[in-house]
């Protein structure tokens, strides 16, 4: 699966897509030289529980563009092993007229980017694996 959002509908169906997504620490990265925040994400295939009735997992990237700030809330940022789990996104314009995005996780955490457009992109990488429910 490969997906691009450039508006706040487009961000739904990757909040749809991802949710219950899990995330290492260590795989998030914020890049502030190239304005870009990367995400390695272990993605519940929901398309495939509807369509197939299977359970997959797989790993895709999710990069956001344009970012001028990242923020978190209630992360470790130190224990790199620790997974995070997605539920939703928020997004909406601030006082600067940029775009807030929110990531939100299980145990209050979040992750803010402050972004001037609405520019993202999903792609899956490599073979998805079955597992026994969305957990």
């Amino acid at each position: 699966m490969k997906f691009s959002a450039i508006d706040t509908d487009e961000l739904k169906i990757f909040a749809t897509i991802l949710q219950d997504g899990l995330i290492e620490v260590k795989d998030v990265k914020y890049l502030p030289s190239i304005r870009s925040f990367i995400v390695m994400i272990t993605r519940f295939m929901w398309e495939e529980k509807i369509v197939n009735k299977v359970n997959l997992r797989t790993k895709a990237v999710l990069l956001f563009e344009d970012v001028l700030s990242a923020y978190s809330k209630n992360i470790d940022q130190s224990d790199k092993k620790k997974t995070i789990e997605l539920v939703t996104f928020n997004f909406y314009p601030n006082k600067s007229k940029n775009m807030e995005i929110e990531l939100l996780f299980k145990n209050d955490a979040t992750i803010k980017l402050e972004t001037e457009i609405i520019k993202c992109k999903l792609e899956d990488q490599g073979k998805p694996w079955s597992v026994k429910n969305v957990e």
